[in-house]
């Protein structure tokens, strides 16, 4: 068995075909991310990312196109290459860009819980640090693993004033986008949602009305009308919302939208009719789940 130290919490250690991450002696995880540079192509491609969760967003598709296949690298090339990796992330003060954050973040977390005291320095100074920088797949993890817990109130309310602040920024230019094709991307537009909600009804911020406050009147409409369509039908279980609080915070958006459309009056009927309307087109209704694809 080959083993790499990282320092005096981490080892790597290459088993069945593998690089398994141990802390404190104890099996962690296996590491599930690697980027490597395989030409300069590649390289180029990259330059200009922020992290690696932006390059493992970019990269999927490229590495597919190009024929870069990882099941072919040599097992033991890749265990040496993490081990470069983390000892990277170690030597840049675990540095959450330089590695991916779905393995990041629950290292960290388990570091400072046995004692590391790096990790327990910059533990929460990464999330806030990563939650700024509105990487949208970065900041779901975040919020649905429940890292924003681990601050307390004056520090989350900082968190939360710098968040709001630049995602709101980065989610209406990426909305602005994603509505030009409207049917294409709704996948996205409710991976967005669902990050808008989560923080508007968890975290009493107000993303969804100041971002409806940014769109233009040909965006807002198809933003509404999608809007509707997922507040009406999201289940808001895993937020631990009370009933009561979420029906206010819909009853204020939708006061805020008929203010400023009442033309959309229309729309809030059939909403309170129950949806089920030769109104909706039958890519909204198959976005629901109402009808399948062929």
């Amino acid at each position: 068995m080959q083993k790499f130290r990282i320092n005096n919490f981490i080892d790597l250690r290459f088993e069945d075909g593998k690089a398994n991450i141990y802390v404190n002696n104890q099996l962690f995880n296996h590491c599930k991310y690697i980027i490597l540079n395989k030409d300069n192509y590649v390289g180029n491609y990259i330059a200009n990312i922020n992290s690696i969760d932006d390059a493992v967003e970019k990269l999927n598709s490229l590495l597919e196109n190009l024929g870069h296949n990882p099941s072919n690298i040599n097992p033991e090339t890749i265990f040496w290459a993490h081990c470069s990796n983390l000892q990277t992330w170690y030597e840049n003060n675990y540095n959450t860009n330089l590695i991916h954050s779905n393995l990041a973040f629950p290292l960290l977390k388990k570091l400072t819980e046995v004692g590391d005291l790096k990790a327990k320095r910059v533990f929460k100074e990464e999330i806030a640090k990563r939650l700024e920088n509105s990487n949208l797949n970065v900041i779901k993890f975040l919020l649905h693993n429940n890292y924003l817990d681990y601050f307390n109130s004056e520090e989350l309310e900082i968190v939360l004033e710098r968040t709001t602040f630049s995602l709101t920024n980065v989610v209406t230019r990426k909305l602005k986008e994603l509505m030009e094709s409207t049917f294409d991307n709704y996948r996205e537009i409710k991976d967005i949602l669902d990050i808008l909600l989560f923080i508007d009804l968890k975290y009493n911020q107000n993303l969804v009305i100041r971002i409806l406050g940014q769109f233009n009147i040909k965006n807002d409409f198809h933003f509404t009308r999608f809007l509707l369509l997922h507040i009406n039908y999201k289940e808001f279980t895993d937020y631990k919302i009370p009933y009561g609080k979420f029906l206010t915070y819909f009853e204020d958006i939708l006061n805020w939208i008929y203010e400023k459309y009442p033309e959309i009056d229309g729309l809030l009927k059939i909403i309170d009719s129950g949806f089920m309307s030769s109104a909706f087109s039958i890519d909204e209704k198959r976005s629901y789940g109402f009808l399948s694809y062929p």
